[in-house]
């Protein structure tokens, strides 16, 4: 079972993300507040919202998920500790099931079901949807532009790899 999405391209998620930084007055700013986004500005903006900080025992493998149909973002506890530590990685995590929240639930993007084994093109691709929109919330284009790998890491509070990638992303 593969998931498809209605096609959304980079340029438009970078365009969401500037909006979301709007609101919270971030549009400058390179290091996202991913965790205060998540337990106060999602419940104050989306109502019926709900995040659950989940057992490794519950969640098993899985970092994290969103429930769409419930309005819930679930975290492991071992990625939300590492988040609030500033952890690069888990703070994308947390960026990443954000940013399916937002296409789908709140942005109202659908999602559709196929059982055929094809290919998915990426703009069409859940996954390649979510992990754009958290790239490009987490390093803003227009603030690391100018900056090295291990800067973009640094000030936007990412891993190397994910500054490295948003950056070929430009």
């Amino acid at each position: 079972m593969t998931y498809v999405s209605e096609p959304l391209q980079r340029i438009e998620l970078r365009q969401l993300a500037m909006q979301i930084r709007k609101i919270i007055d971030h549009e400058n700013v390179c290091r996202f507040p991913v965790v205060m986004f998540l337990e106060f500005v999602m419940p104050l903006f989306f109502p019926g919202f709900y995040y659950v900080i989940a057992t490794k025992q519950e969640m098993g493998k899985k970092h994290g998920d969103t429930d769409v149909v419930n309005r819930c973002i679930r975290i492991r506890e071992d990625i939300y500790y590492g988040a609030l530590e500033g952890k690069g990685r888990d703070r994308m995590t947390i960026a990443h099931e954000i940013a399916h929240y937002i296409i789908h639930v709140v942005c109202g993007v659908q999602l559709s079901r196929t059982f055929d084994n094809i290919s998915i093109p990426p703009f069409r691709d859940p996954e390649w949807q979510a992990k754009a929109l958290a790239g490009e919330l987490m390093c803003p284009a227009h603030l690391i532009a100018n900056m090295t790998p291990a800067v973009i890491a640094a000030e936007c509070g990412v891993s190397l790899d994910a500054a490295e990638f948003q950056l070929k992303k430009l």
